[in-house]
């Protein structure tokens, strides 16, 4: 088989991965979007200012659980990769290396929290201390939990990862949540549930990782781990790279919650936990992906690279658009039906805001999640430092931008969408400057057009039907069931490309798998 033949055969692998391990990780993401289930029924049951109160302290904690994990995410899946490439093992030393810093690390970030919880909650001047120290006891679990299910995306393989992150503990944060709101057991309550979410789905990430390392191998590393400084060399600026992201994402509603109440602080995630449902393509494809990147880069491999990144773009692009165009479509309806009586109980004006939110909101995450794949390939090339400088920018430019608008302008929630709209424009455009100068990678084609047509018409047919039907409950399902109708016929009328197909066809033939057998992976 001569060089083309082989990269050729790589190609239709990797393409396969990718479609394989997208769609299965996307559909795991649409069940960890069921978190925004849990915000509702919080919600409902206790209100705005205990869903807000709630929000904040998770954000704080989710935010320093980023030092916990110690950049672990990628630092695993490159080292684990490395290791089972150079024939030096199955990836166990890798594994007992990161479990050791992350150890080190969690312990640390959790003690720091539940000891400096009276001064977090006197500077904000909300009563959240006791909410902080219930979870900032969660950092040692969720972080040997994420290192565990990066050892099992090193293989190609992501179904586990969904099974933990994205259908187990989602569905214990939402039966906890309905249980604690049904016993009025108030915001410890809410944050005893998150505790036991974060040991549950370390303990299931353990046992599928059993499947495929010996984790007595792992602990043996443990005790004398090796490529110690290596790792902690590659994974620490990705780890200040996460943290700046952390903080990027957390930065409206700790910003916020220091000027204005819980309850607009509960109305401004509510959108959010909306809008984000864009966020989650490229979240499906990046742990593949990373995996990709890293072995095309080792090769130098970057006019391929360039080749998978624009495919991948277009599914993004595709999947992307029509959330985007429906959001815009009944947003505020669906807005008003999550946020239930406790949106109606606040004053117009404040409605009338997170209704604006959440449409600026749509617009950043749109802008965030077509090219949030321009980070990996950065972080995966050797260029971790440029995310860092990216998100260093980001996060001032936000910032100062939430100052302005929050403070000085006195905007309340609709300047924090501001100012991340703005700030999410310009880091962008910066992340593809960067990687078409240094590999020329460009995602941009023609091909790229037909979505954008589909979903114009698509768009068309859902705004008559939204203004026609004057039920919100009927009128979301209409519009948007009478959106997907056409968006769908219009891809085919236009066409549909050969990679495309074959991700349809594999997502197929995979919802008829597990329909007609009900379990098992897709390998």
């Amino acid at each position: 088989m001569g060089p083309t033949d082989t990269n050729g055969a790589e190609e239709r692998r990797d393409v396969k991965d990718l479609a394989r391990g997208g769609f299965i990780t996307f559909v795991g993401k649409l069940g960890r979007a069921s978190r925004g289930a849990f915000l509702w029924v919080i919600t409902l049951l206790m209100g705005l200012d205990v869903q807000g109160y709630y929000s904040l302290a998770w954000g704080i904690v989710s935010t320093l659980n980023k030092i916990a994990r110690f950049g672990m995410l990628r630092g695993v899946v490159r080292f684990v990769v490395s290791e089972r490439a150079q024939a030096e093992g199955n990836g166990e030393r890798a594994v007992g290396t990161a479990l050791l810093i992350v150890g080190i690390c969690s312990v640390g970030i959790s003690a720091g929290v539940y000891f400096s919880a009276d001064a977090i909650a006197s500077f904000y001047g909300k009563p959240i201390a006791s909410a902080l120290q219930i979870m900032a006891l969660s950092a040692p679990f969720m972080a040997v939990c994420w290192v565990f299910v990066s050892a099992i995306r090193a293989l190609r393989i992501v179904l586990y990862d969904v099974y933990v992150m994205s259908v187990a503990g989602p569905l214990i944060l939402l039966v906890g949540g309905l249980g604690v709101g049904w016993l009025d057991l108030g915001l410890d309550g809410v944050a005893w549930v998150q505790l036991a979410m974060a040991v549950c789905v370390s303990l299931l990430a353990a046992y599928f990782f059993g499947r495929f390392f010996s984790l007595c191998a792992c602990f043996q590393y443990l005790r004398q781990p090796v490529r110690l400084r290596e790792m902690a060399h590659f994974s620490l600026p990705v780890m200040v790279t996460d943290l700046l992201y952390a903080v990027l994402t957390q930065l409206d509603v700790l910003m916020l919650g220091f000027f204005v109440s819980a309850e607009m602080v509960g109305v401004y995630a509510l959108a959010r936990r909306i809008a984000s449902a864009m966020l989650k393509a490229p979240q499906a494809f990046d742990p593949i992906f990373s995996s990709v990147v890293s072995e095309l880069a080792v090769n130098a491999r970057y006019g391929e690279l360039s080749a998978r990144f624009s495919v991948l773009f277009r599914w993004i692009l595709t999947i992307n658009l029509p959330i985007f165009a429906s959001l815009l479509i009944v947003g505020d309806l669906l807005l008003t039906m999550i946020g239930g009586g406790k949106m109606q109980a606040l004053p117009e004006g404040d409605v009338a805001a997170g209704m604006q939110v959440l449409f600026i909101l749509s617009i950043s995450m749109m802008l965030q999640g077509s090219f949030a794949l321009a980070e990996p390939v950065l972080a995966m090339t050797g260029r971790p430092y440029l995310n860092f400088f990216n998100n260093t920018t980001w996060l001032c430019t936000n910032f100062v931008l939430n100052i302005i608008f929050i403070h000085f302008y006195s905007m309340g929630i609709v300047g924090a969408a501001c100012g991340a709209f703005i700030s999410t424009l310009c880091v962008n455009g910066l992340r593809l400057g960067q990687i078409y100068r240094q590999y020329a990678i460009w995602p941009f084609d023609f091909k790229q057009v037909k979505p954008l047509l589909a979903v114009a018409l698509a768009s068309l047919s859902g705004v008559v039907l939204r203004d026609v039907v004057t039920e919100p409950t009927v009128a979301v399902p209409v519009a948007l069931g009478a959106f997907v109708c056409v968006y769908g016929i219009g891809l085919a009328f236009l066409g549909v490309e050969e990679e495309d197909r074959k991700l349809a066809a594999r997502a197929l033939r995979w919802v008829g798998k597990r329909l007609g057998r009900g379990s098992g992976s897709v390998r």
